[in-house]
């Protein structure tokens, strides 16, 4: 089954409008594709019903909540939540300090001979959200540095020059926002938590992977993304039999960006007997 349960769009940090990536997807033939930027639900109130009209693509209502973790790693997918307004208040109330957040970065920036503006994230970003990979663009486009990831590495990631915390739910209270809600949490890219192949020791016994998947299933998780864009077979059958032993549903995401991530390919085939369970709980 060709579908995508993970994608981004320029509400959040992605490239493409809300309705350029739903026609992008319409053109290549998904079958069901979910709309999950980063904190935010803002794109579905610029989505366009009647482009759905004598439509083949299903379109489900996601977010991805960064929930509070050493390395900023650790998202929390939800999808089908039916109480849009609470998820919507509480994420607004993030959105407002990470703005706060990137005036911040900008004055860091602007003492050590940085020069840029908000206005000109702004244009870059193509909307209101501006993150981290909007920074790290403009610093691109004026010479500041030769690549993404020399901006990331020097300046903007954890410990770099110009980085400041950001504010986040912890793992507990963001699955509990997406369930109260009526939605269902998953756990997004399992595999990017871990450093030298273990996570961070979050509560008493969590040594393992699987230590920190059940972990979170006794908070509430529903699933696991076991098919991700840079999981490798040895891992996804390592996280198919996770999700088999906890009862658990599987779930499929590229975790498209648009030209921000231009490696990343919008589109997953997955095997409809490792999706149905998770599809049923949708439609």
């Amino acid at each position: 089954m060709v579908l995508d349960l993970h994608t981004h769009t320029t509400a959040s940090d992605g490239t493409l409008r809300p309705m350029e990536l739903i026609q992008k997807a319409k053109l290549i033939g998904l079958e069901v594709l979910a709309i999950t930027d980063h904190d935010t639900v803002s794109a579905f109130h610029q989505v366009d019903d009647s482009a759905f009209k004598d439509s083949k693509l299903l379109l489900v209502r996601g977010v991805e909540i960064s929930a509070e973790y050493p390395t900023d790693s650790l998202h929390i997918l939800g999808y089908n939540f039916r109480d849009s307004e609470k998820v919507e208040k509480v994420l607004n109330e993030l959105i407002e300090y990470r703005n706060k957040r990137n005036e911040l970065i900008l004055e860091k920036m602007n003492q050590h001979g940085f020069n840029v503006t908000m206005e000109e994230l702004k244009q870059i970003a193509k909307g209101k959200a501006v993150g981290r990979p909007h920074f790290a663009r403009l610093m691109v486009e004026k010479g500041y540095v030769q690549s993404l990831d020399e901006a990331f590495q020097k300046y903007l990631k954890d410990g770099g020059l110009f980085f400041v915390e950001k504010k986040r739910l912890k793992p507990e209270e963001a699955i509990d926002l997406i369930k109260e809600a009526g939605g269902i949490a998953i756990l997004a890219h399992p595999y990017q938590m871990l450093r030298d192949g273990k996570p961070y020791p979050i509560a008493p016994g969590v040594e393992s992977l699987e230590d920190l998947i059940r972990y979170l299933v006794s908070k509430g998780l529903d699933g696991i993304e076991a098919y991700y864009s840079t999981h490798m077979p040895g891992q996804i059958e390592e996280l198919l039999y996770i999700a088999e032993k906890y009862n658990l549903l599987i779930t499929a995401g590229s975790d498209f960006h648009g030209d921000n991530r231009p490696n990343v390919k919008l589109g997953m085939n997955v095997p409809y007997r490792h999706i149905g369970k998770f599809l049923s709980k949708l439609f």
